[in-house]
């Protein structure tokens, strides 16, 4: 059975939302290290992140090492307004209920999935159960405002500390199991 990670950038108090707004001066080299030493062969990806990420990342060549890390994996898009993609490697996924499909991809034979950003779609995946890790870049700043990872009224999610980083930026790298 494959595995699903959802990485995320979070604030102190819990926005996920707009990141490229507040935790771009905390990129440095030791949180890059982390963020590609998950592997996953396919990311699922929201519009949104997948409009993004495509134009940000579409252009840049395989021997680009970032360009090589976002262009070769399957991305898989949930979007009931998207008919199709332009980016390399993606495809929606089916029509239907989206945890059951997931449900069926997780089932499948594969690697890793990865889940970026998509906070829409990591609450359903969340409630739905079907998330085993989450990897957290907790940042040491108080944003204010924006939609945060867990819902309010969303489920119970039991979690287990794999490991703790604590990097020279001040960010902090949460790996945990769900469940």
């Amino acid at each position: 059975m494959r595995t699903i990670t959802v990485g995320q950038f979070v604030s102190l108090d819990g926005v996920v939302e707009a990141p490229e707004k507040w935790h771009m001066s905390y990129v440095d080299e030791e949180m890059m290290t982390a963020m590609w030493s998950e592997p996953a062969d396919t990311m699922l990806l929201g519009r949104v992140t997948y409009e993004t990420f495509a134009g940000a990342f579409a252009h840049l060549t395989d021997d680009d090492p970032l360009g090589a890390r976002m262009n070769q994996p399957e991305k898989l898009v949930v979007s009931r307004s998207l008919s199709s993609l332009a980016w390399r490697n993606s495809r929606l996924l089916p029509a239907g209920d989206v945890a059951e499909r997931v449900a069926e991809l997780k089932a499948a034979p594969g690697g890793p999935i990865s889940v970026v950003g998509s906070i829409s779609v990591v609450r359903l995946l969340l409630r739905a159960g079907l998330v085993d890790r989450l990897s957290l870049f907790v940042h040491p700043l108080v944003v204010g405002g924006g939609q945060r990872l867990f819902e309010d009224e969303g489920p119970r999610v039991q979690l287990t500390l794999e490991k703790c980083d604590v990097f020279r930026s001040g960010v902090t790298h949460h790996r945990y199991a769900v469940g």
